[in-house]
């Protein structure tokens, strides 16, 4: 029997995954990226995603009853150096950046009220000395703590959440992440980018949003009723996710069998 075999790959929670996507005519699939296809790392740039992984994807890519998505919050300037992928759909930004096959970049732009919240925030940072652990984007700012010892990552977070909380009034809001804190303006979310992609698809696909993070929520909402969710980490977590993968590897291991699941297939 092959180790591809389905019989290995559990998806916690969906028992039926793999005979659900066997009998799939067309297929989609979105991933988020830190977390998921890549483990975290207190350098944040060198956050590859595991071996194997971006050469299923590619192949995946390469499918023709497939359509790929990766969904992060991280840039797509990012994306581009960590994970260089042809055929897919990249979002970033939380969705306020979109890549699609032409290769253009269509980037939505805070309002100028959420603008000047973001400019404030990032001085309230600074004020704190905190410039080094600081990441602009385009609608949001980042406070990575993953370099920091726990206890002193723990006071950071909470320091600037109750700053950065004061601005919610200029269309802003706070949410935690695993390693950080992020403070970004609201109006469009990776719910709200996954939603738009999976209205453009036939209703017959078979789509599924994995990721892992309280950002990925939004997305695992909005899949519901339309696809599948799927969360990596403890199943015993509160989620919307549909099912559970517990680590990277298992998603490695998950997009193997999705890969020897359609090999030979005829499209």
């Amino acid at each position: 029997m092959s180790h591809l075999d389905t019989g290995r790959v559990h998806v916690i929670h969906i028992p039926d995954f793999w005979q659900r996507l066997q009998a799939s005519r067309r297929m989609f699939l979105a991933l988020d990226y830190d977390g998921t296809l890549a483990p975290f790392q207190a350098d944040r740039m060198k956050a590859y995603p595991l071996p194997g992984i971006p050469e299923i994807l590619q192949s995946l890519a390469g499918s023709r009853i497939l359509s790929l998505a990766i969904v992060s919050g991280r840039p797509i300037a990012e994306l581009l150096m960590l994970l260089p992928l042809q055929n897919i759909i990249r979002i970033g930004s939380h969705g306020f950046e979109q890549m699609r096959s032409d290769g253009k970049i269509v980037v939505t732009n805070p309002s100028p009220l959420q603008l000047r919240g973001l400019k404030m925030a990032g001085e309230m940072a600074r004020d704190l000395g905190f410039d080094k652990q600081l990441e602009f984007k385009v609608a949001s700012i980042a406070l990575h703590t993953r370099i920091m010892q726990h206890d002193a990552a723990v006071q950071a977070e909470c320091c600037m959440y109750e700053l950065w909380a004061t601005l919610v009034s200029m269309g802003l809001e706070c949410r935690k992440f695993d390693g950080g804190i992020e403070i970004r303006a609201t109006g469009r979310n990776k719910g709200d980018v996954l939603a738009e992609l999976l209205a453009e698809l036939k209703p017959d696909t078979f789509s599924v949003f994995i990721g892992d993070d309280d950002t990925d929520e939004d997305a695992f909402r909005a899949i519901r009723g339309r696809g599948i969710g799927i969360k990596v980490g403890n199943p015993d977590t509160f989620s919307a996710a549909d099912g559970f993968l517990p680590d990277c590897e298992a998603v490695r291991n998950f997009l193997r069998q999705w890969l020897f699941t359609i090999s030979g297939r005829k499209e």
